[in-house]
């Protein structure tokens, strides 16, 4: 089984469940997620199946979006509401301190653009060789270094009229924490703040009309008709063009061999930069390849085809 499965993950389940469940269900033993989901956040988790899961280095890269609810008034050493109350600012200081809905709606938009996160001590980022979350769990703190997200957009932002919870959506690079951001929109407005609900509603490209729970995926799988719903794993990377190899030059390319100019079925455009989609006569996806200028020839990039 082969592909990415679009897995619309539920709260109180954590990305390594949500794999474990897959593995159970379909009977792959490679299966890898495309980027971590808190367990009380909710939405899309794809899930590289079988040969796909060389997919994820270049779908953890892609952008994220996410419709976020930010609490304000208090804050928690976990950056979201479960977590335990550090600070807590009475209802009438808040409103006082935060003016308006207008002065909120500011301090979100002027998070847009490049900026600098610090990792939350609750998270799974590693800092020589220790998870920050395993370090928190002891009561440990480590010095973290901030690091440079960009947040492109954010939309829908929505003020409540008691200036105590707004919520908006955000596009996002890889690696930015919304529990920092809503902590660091707080500090913006002066007061305590952290994250609510959290909802992914999209990553890698997809979003959740394509997104299935697990309890589909299972049920699905019963009545055999799981295989619609695994997308093929070259349609994540369409924005590389397709090649197409001669019949007696498929071995070669299998054994991820080198490709000759003369390899390639005649009409099509050859380019001398970038990487391609290399597929055989019969439409198979098999590898991503690149031109070596000085070589003149075409490598493997990464290799789809086979174990």
């Amino acid at each position: 089984m082969n592909g990415v499965i679009n897995i619309y993950k539920e709260k109180n389940c954590t990305s390594f469940h949500a794999v474990a469940k897959l593995r159970w269900i379909t009977g792959e033993q490679k299966i890898g997620h495309t980027g971590t989901l808190d367990p009380d956040a909710t939405g899309v988790l794809p899930i590289c199946l079988g040969k796909a899961t060389k997919l994820v280095d270049f779908l953890m890269d892609t952008d994220k979006v996410y419709k976020a609810e930010l609490l304000l008034g208090r804050s928690t050493d976990t950056l979201d509401k479960s977590g335990k109350v550090l600070e807590e600012m009475s209802y009438e200081k808040l409103r006082t301190k935060v003016g308006s809905a207008e002065a909120i709606e500011k301090a979100i938009l002027s998070f847009v653009g490049e900026i600098e996160q610090l990792p939350p001590m609750y998270s799974a980022v590693k800092v020589d060789g220790v998870k920050l979350v395993d370090a928190a769990r002891k009561g440990r703190e480590i010095e973290r270094t901030p690091r440079k997200v960009k947040i492109y957009k954010i939309t829908d932002i929505k003020v409540d009229s008691r200036l105590d919870r707004a919520t908006f959506t955000v596009r996002c690079s890889k690696g930015t924490y919304i529990r920092t951001l809503c902590e660091d929109i707080g500090k913006a407005l002066g007061v305590p703040a952290c994250m609510g609900d959290l909802e992914r509603t999209e990553s890698s490209g997809l979003g959740i009309d394509t997104a299935i729970t697990l309890a589909q995926a299972e049920e699905l799988a019963k009545e055999g008709k799981l295989d619609k719903f695994i997308i093929p794993t070259d349609r994540f990377l369409t924005k590389y063009p397709p090649l197409t190899v001669r019949d007696w030059a498929v071995r070669r390319l299998a054994q991820g061999n080198q490709m000759n100019p003369p390899d390639f079925v005649k009409g099509q455009k050859l380019g001398e930069k970038g990487k391609y989609r290399i597929y055989d006569e019969m439409g198979n996806f098999y590898a991503l390849y690149y031109y070596d200028r000085k070589a003149g020839c075409y490598k493997c990039e990464k290799m789809f085809f086979g174990a």
